[in-house]
C-alpha cells in the first residue's frame, strides 16, 4: 500500500495545482478564491488566475462559481452563498493512503507540495495497521502492530 508523507521540517501541505487535480479526479468542480483577510472589515475573496502566491496568501475552493472577480463578506455568509469544498481532508492521516492523492503526489513529485512541505509517497506491506507520528512536522509511517490504546 502507497501512502503519502512529509519529509522535512514544516508539515504536510499540498499546492494549489496539487488540490485542483485531486479535486479534478474527485469529479468535484471547484472555483479558487485567494482570501484577502481583515480584521477591520469584511474578507475580500479574490478569483485566483494563476496570479502567484504570497506565503500568506490562503485560496479558498468554492463549490459554486460567483461569476465576479472579487466577492466580499464573512466566511460563514460567503459559505452559505457559495459552499466552500473541505481541502483539508487531504492532509488527515487517515486519508493517506488516498489513491488519487497518491496519485498526483507521484505525478507531479515536488510540485505537488506545500511551501512548508517536501511530499513523499512511500510503500507499506499491504493490510498492515499503520499510524504517522511527527518531530517538527517531519513524518514517519510506524506498521506492522496493532494499533490503538487500552
Amino acid at each position: 500500500m502507497k501512502i503519502v508523507l512529509n519529509k522535512c521540517f514544516g508539515g504536510f501541505g499540498l499546492s494549489h495545482e496539487a488540490k485542483m487535480e485531486i479535486f479534478k479526479r474527485k469529479n468535484i468542480e471547484v472555483f479558487p478564491y485567494i482570501n484577502n483577510f481583515s480584521y477591520d472589515s469584511d474578507d475580500e475573496y479574490t478569483r485566483h488566475t494563476g496570479q502567484k502566491l504570497g506565503s500568506m496568501d490562503f485560496i479558498y475552493y468554492f463549490k459554486k462559481d460567483p461569476k465576479i472577480d472579487k466577492v466580499t463578506g464573512i466566511y460563514s455568509e460567503i459559505d452559505r452563498l457559495y459552499g466552500i469544498a473541505d481541502d483539508s481532508s487531504f492532509s488527515s492521516d487517515s486519508n493517506r493512503g488516498d489513491k488519487d492523492l497518491v496519485a498526483v503526489v507521484e505525478k507531479l513529485g515536488s510540485e505537488a507540495s506545500g511551501p512548508y512541505a517536501s511530499l513523499k509517497v512511500v510503500d507499506i506491506p499491504d493490510g498492515a495497521e499503520w499510524e504517522i507520528s511527527d518531530y517538527d512536522g517531519v513524518e514517519t509511517a510506524h506498521y506492522g502492530f496493532q494499533t490503538g490504546s487500552i
